[in-house]
C-alpha cells in the first residue's frame, strides 16, 4: 500500500491514535529506532557486525515484515538462486520436505506441494549461477515512504538521491579524521548543530529546486529533539507512525545511520552523545521542507484503518501472491540449510565410544589458531603431515584484552573483540629485559620512528597544499610513474619493516613486552589469571608438548581500504600478532608458571611458548622469536618449521581452484598486487561453528566454511567453559555469518558495491564514487566471482558436544542467545551420546535424521 500525496487545502480524518497518552514519549521512540540500527566500524578497526542485531529479539521472518513496512531492505535471495541451489544438488526434494514440515510446525503452511515446487526449480534451471550484482528490489508494497520518495514518484526529480547527497557532504566533512586538506569549521560543534550552522549558508540544495531551504533551517530549533517532535507535527503524521516514519527516515540513509550509531554507542567520548538522533533530525528536515515547498501532504488515513503502530508479520496461511513467493523463498532457505547441516553432520566422527583412558603420548608441538574459517584449511594440512602435530581452535585474541602501543605511539589499537572493552596497554619494545628501563638501541629505534612519522607527515602535506601540489608533481612525477609501474607489474615486494623508517632485523627485534604492567595495577598474579583462563577455556591444562605455538592471523593485501575485515576480527580487525606473542610471554614466566602449578596446571620445564602469525593470503606460518627458544629444542623447532613449511605449500595448492588461480606463483601476487580486487576471499562462506574436540573433525574435509572452536566438556565442570564460547566466540560467529548474509542478499542497504569505484572518505569509511550513502559491509567483489557465489548465505549452523541439558541451561540464562536460536537467526544442533539433536523454535530437542 502506498502512500497518497494530496493538495495542502486538503483535510486528514480525525485519528483514533492521536491521544497523547496512549503513545511512549518521543525519547522513548528515538531510543526504539537507535537499538534498531546497527553501528559500523572506521576503516582502521573494520570489523562485522550483525545489520540485523537490533531485531534479533524477533524472529527472522517477523523481522522481514518489519522491514517491509518503513524499507526496501530484503532478508531472502531470489528464487532463482534457489533454482540455481537445487539444480546443483546442494539440496533435494528431501530436505524440501522437512523444511516444509519444520514451518508447518512454526505455523506456516505452504499451499503448494514438495513436487510441485521441485517441478518448479527445475524449469528455471540453474540460472542463478550466473547472476551478476543485483540492483535494488523496490518493494511496490511498502505503506510508508518519505516525503522524498513521494516527491520523486510526483515530480521527477530524484529528491532522494539529492538528499542523500548532502547528508553525505556533511557528514563527511565533520567526521574527517585528517584526510581533508581544509577541515570543516564547525567540527567542534555538536553534529546537528554543526549541520545547522553550514546549511543555513549553503545554496547548494537551493540550486537543485528545493528553494528557501536556507530560511527554513534558520527557523528550525536549537536541539535535535525539538526539532524531530516540531517537524513530525508540522508534516501532521499521527503518532501512531512517529517510529516506523523515523526508521523509514533511518533507512533512507543505512550507512551514514551506521556511522552515527557507532558514533552515539561506542565511542569513548568524554560526553553523551546523540549523533544518531541528530542525524534523524536533519534527515527529517530535508523532507519537510520538500514538503514545504513543493505544498505535499501525506495521506496516512487507509493506513491508520488497519493499525500501523504494530504491522505484523503478514498471515501464516499466505493467500497473495506476494505472500506465496516469499514463504517459499523461505522454504527453499531452509531447505538449502537442511541440506547442507546434513552434509556437515555426516562427514564428522560422530560416536558413542567412551574417550580413552590411556595417556596420549606428547606431541612435538601443538598449535592454537583462531577459530576463523580461513584455519580450517591449515590445521587439516598440519595434521596430515605429522602426528606429532596436534592443533586447536581459539577466539584469535587468546583472551587477552588489551590496547597494543606500537614503539613511538603514545596509543595503541584495541586487541579484542568489539564488544569487549580492553583492560590495559602493552607496549611494543625489544625482547623482554630485566626491569622497566628500555635499552639504548630501542631508545635509539624509538627516535628513528618518530623521526620517520614526523617527515612522512610533512612529506604528505607538501604533497596536498595548494603550494606544494603542483611542484611535487613536475619534480618527483617521473620517478612516481616509475614506481607505478613497477608495483602494476607486481615486482616490488611488501616490507611492514620499511614503513617505520626500521631495517628488517630491527623490526625481527621488537614485541610486545610486559613493562609497565605493574604500574598499571595489573599484577603478576592478575597476569596468571588471564593465562589460566585462556588455558581452562582452551581445554589445554595437561599433556603439553615441547613447542606450544599460539598462532594469530592477519591478511596481507595492498590498496584495500577494507583490509581491517580481511584481519582478526576477535583482535579487533587487526593482526592477531600481539595477543599471540603476549600469550606466549606470559606462559614462559617463571613467576606465572609456578602460580599456574599451584593452581592445578602443571607445565613441563621443557615446554616451551611461541607466538607465531598465520598469513591468511600466503597461507605462510610465521613463528616470532625463535632465538630465545631454549637449548635443546633445535631440532623440535626445525621439524616443526619444516612441517609448517610444507602444511603451507599443500594449503596454497588445494586454494588454487578458489581463487581462480592456475600457479602458486599468481596466488602468491595477489599479496603484493595494488589492483587486485580479490587478494583472498576472507571469510566468504562461512557456514558453520563446531564446539568440539579436535577427534569429531580432524578426518573431515570441511572446505574452509567452519568456525573451529576447542571444548571438551567433560573438563568442563559446571559448563562455565561451554556458557563463555556460546556467550562470545557463538555471537561473534553470529555477526560475521550475518554480515556476509546480509551483504549477499541485500548489497544495496547492507553492503558496499563495486569495490572498483571505492573512494575512502575522511579516513573511516568508502564511498560508492564520489557520493551517496556510506558504504558498510562487504563489497561484491568479497561475494561473487564474477560467475558466480563464493558466498552461499545460509544461517550459522552451531554443532555443540556437550550433553543437552548443558548447553540448555545456557540457553535458558542468556535471552540474547535464546532470541538467536528461536528466532532462526542461526541453527544449534546437540551431539549427544552419539546421536544428534536439533533445538527447534518452540525451545525443543528433535532427533536429526540423515542419510
Amino acid at each position: 500500500m502506498s502512500i497518497a500525496i494530496s493538495n495542502r487545502n486538503e483535510s486528514i480524518a480525525p485519528s483514533i491514535h492521536d491521544v497523547q497518552a496512549t503513545f511512549p514519549p518521543l525519547e522513548a521512540l528515538i531510543e526504539e529506532v537507535t537499538q534498531t540500527i546497527a553501528p559500523v566500524w572506521p576503516l582502521k578497526d573494520y570489523v562485522a557486525v550483525n545489520p540485523y542485531a537490533g531485531m534479533s529479539q524477533s524472529s527472522f521472518m517477523d523481522a522481514r515484515a518489519f522491514m517491509k513496512v518503513f524499507s526496501d531492505c530484503e532478508l531472502l535471495m531470489p528464487i532463482e538462486h534457489y533454482a540455481a541451489e537445487f539444480n546443483r544438488g546442494e539440496f533435494s526434494t528431501r530436505d524440501i520436505d522437512e523444511a516444509i514440515a519444520e514451518l508447518s510446525a512454526n505455523a506456516i503452511q505452504l499451499p503448494i506441494s514438495t513436487a510441485q515446487i521441485a517441478e518448479n526449480l527445475r524449469a528455471l534451471g540453474p540460472v542463478g549461477s550466473t547472476l551478476d550484482q543485483p540492483a535494488a528490489t523496490p518493494n511496490p508494497d511498502r505503506p510508508i515512504r518519505s516525503v522524498a520518495e513521494n516527491a520523486t514518484a510526483r515530480h521527477g526529480v530524484d529528491w532522494s538521491e539529492a538528499i542523500v547527497d548532502e547528508i553525505s557532504k556533511h557528514c563527511s566533512a565533520y567526521y574527517d579524521q585528517g584526510q581533508a586538506t581544509w577541515a570543516s569549521p564547525f567540527r567542534d560543534m555538536p553534529l546537528f548543530e554543526a549541520w545547522k550552522s553550514a546549511a543555513e549558508h549553503d545554496c547548494n540544495i537551493e540550486i537543485l529546486g528545493l528553494k528557501g531551504f536556507r530560511a527554513f533551517v534558520v527557523g528550525l530549533p536549537k536541539t535535535p529533539e525539538t526539532t524531530i517532535r516540531h517537524l513530525l507535527q508540522q508534516l501532521e503524521i499521527p503518532r501512531a507512525m512517529w517510529s516506523k516514519f523515523l526508521l523509514c527516515q533511518a533507512f533512507s540513509i543505512p550507512g551514514w545511520c551506521a556511522w552515527a550509531k557507532y558514533q552515539t554507542s561506542w565511542t569513548n567520548a568524554a560526553e553523551p552523545k546523540n549523533d544518531l538522533t541528530a542525524l534523524l533530525a536533519i534527515r527529517l528536515a530535508y523532507d519537510a521542507a520538500l514538503a514545504s515547498v513543493l505544498a505535499l501532504k501525506l495521506d496516512w488515513t487507509s493506513l491508520e484503518l488497519h493499525d500501523p503502530a504494530y504491522f505484523d508479520a503478514p498471515s501464516t496461511v499466505p493467500s497473495h501472491g506476494s505472500e506465496i513467493a516469499s514463504s517459499l523463498r523461505y522454504t527453499l532457505l531452509r531447505a538449502s540449510e537442511i541440506g547442507y547441516r546434513n552434509r556437515l553432520l555426516e562427514s564428522l566422527a560422530i560416536t558413542n565410544d567412551a574417550q580413552s583412558s590411556t595417556e596420549p603420548a606428547r606431541k612435538l608441538a601443538q598449535i592454537v589458531f583462531c577459530i576463523d574459517v580461513r584455519s580450517e584449511r591449515i590445521r587439516r594440512q598440519l595434521e596430515s603431515r605429522s602426528l606429532d602435530v596436534e592443533t586447536f581452535g581459539f577466539a584469535g585474541f587468546f583472551g587477552m584484552s588489551f590496547d597494543y602501543v606500537t614503539l613511538g605511539q603514545t596509543s595503541g589499537n584495541s586487541q579484542l573483540p568489539v564488544l569487549l572493552k580492553p583492560q590495559f596497554e602493552v607496549h611494543e619494545g625489544f625482547h623482554e629485559r630485566a626491569g622497566n628501563a628500555a635499552s639504548d638501541d630501542e631508545n635509539a629505534a624509538k627516535e628513528k620512528v618518530v623521526q620517520y612519522r614526523s617527515w612522512s607527515s610533512l612529506w604528505k602535506s607538501f604533497q596536498t597544499s595548494a603550494v606544494g601540489c603542483f611542484s611535487f608533481v613536475e619534480t618527483t612525477g617521473l620517478w612516481y610513474g616509475a614506481r607505478l609501474f613497477q608495483r602494476a607489474l607486481g615486482m616490488t615486494a611488501f616490507d611492514a619493516s620499511s614503513l617505520e623508517g626500521l631495517s628488517k632485523d630491527v623490526r625481527e627485534k621488537l614485541g610486545p613486552t610486559r613493562r609497565g604492567l605493574h604500574e598499571q595495577g595489573v599484577s603478576t598474579s592478575q597476569q596468571a589469571d588471564m593465562a589460566e583462563a585462556m588455558l581452562r577455556n582452551l581445554g589445554l591444562t595437561k599433556n603439553f608438548a615441547k613447542l606450544v605455538v599460539f598462532c594469530g592471523h592477519a591478511c596481507q593485501t595492498e590498496n584495500n581500504p577494507l583490509a581491517a575485515g580481511l584481519d582478526c576480527g576477535a583482535c579487533g580487525g587487526h593482526s592477531g600478532e600481539p595477543n599471540a606473542r603476549f600469550a606466549a610471554l606470559l606462559c614462559n614466566e617463571s613467576a606465572i608458571r609456578e602460580l599456574l602449578s599451584n593452581r592445578g596446571i602443571e607445565i613441563p620445564a621443557d615446554t616451551h611458548f611461541l607466538g607465531g602469525l598465520h598469513n591468511t593470503t600466503t597461507d605462510a606460518i610465521k613463528l616470532f622469536d625463535v632465538d630465545r627458544v631454549p637449548t635443546g629444542h633445535e631440532s623440535a623447532l626445525q621439524e616443526l618449521m619444516s612441517t609448517c613449511a610444507m602444511a603451507t605449500k599443500q594449503t596454497r595448492t588445494e586454494r588454487l581452484p578458489v581463487v581462480a588461480s592456475k600457479t602458486l606463483h599468481d596466488l602468491l601476487r595477489r599479496a603484493g598486487d595494488w589492483s587486485e580486487v580479490r587478494p583472498e576471499w576472507g571469510l566468504a562462506g562461512n557456514a558453520a561453528f563446531i564446539v568440539a574436540p579436535r577427534a569429531l573433525t580432524m578426518n573431515a574435509n570441511l572446505d574452509g566454511r567452519t568456525f573451529l572452536h576447542s571444548y571438551d566438556f567433560t573438563q568442563d565442570d559446571g559448563g562455565k567453559v561451554l556458557e563463555t564460547i556460546m556467550t562470545a566466540p557463538m555471537i561473534v560467529a553470529n555477526w560475521i555469518n550475518m554480515q556476509y548474509y546480509a551483504s549477499t542478499v541485500d548489497n544495496h542497504h547492507f553492503g558496499s558495491g563495486n569495490k572498483t569505484v571505492h573512494n575512502v572518505v575522511g579516513k573511516f569509511g568508502v564511498l560508492s564514487g564520489n557520493s551517496g550513502d556510506l558504504m558498510t559491509g562487504l563489497p561484491w567483489q568479497s561475494l561473487h566471482t564474477g560467475e558466480a557465489y563464493q558466498h552461499l548465505p545460509l544461517r550459522l549452523q552451531v554443532v555443540i558436544a556437550a550433553p543437552r541439558a548443558m548447553i540448555e541451561r545456557v540457553i535458558n540464562k542468556h535471552e540474547m542467545v535464546a532470541n538467536l536460536i528461536c528466532g532462526a537467526w542461526l541453527h544449534l544442533v546437540a551431539i549427544d551420546e552419539g546421536q544428534s539433536y536439533r533445538y527447534n523454535e518452540q525451545g525443543k530437542w528433535e532427533r536429526v535424521e540423515f542419510e
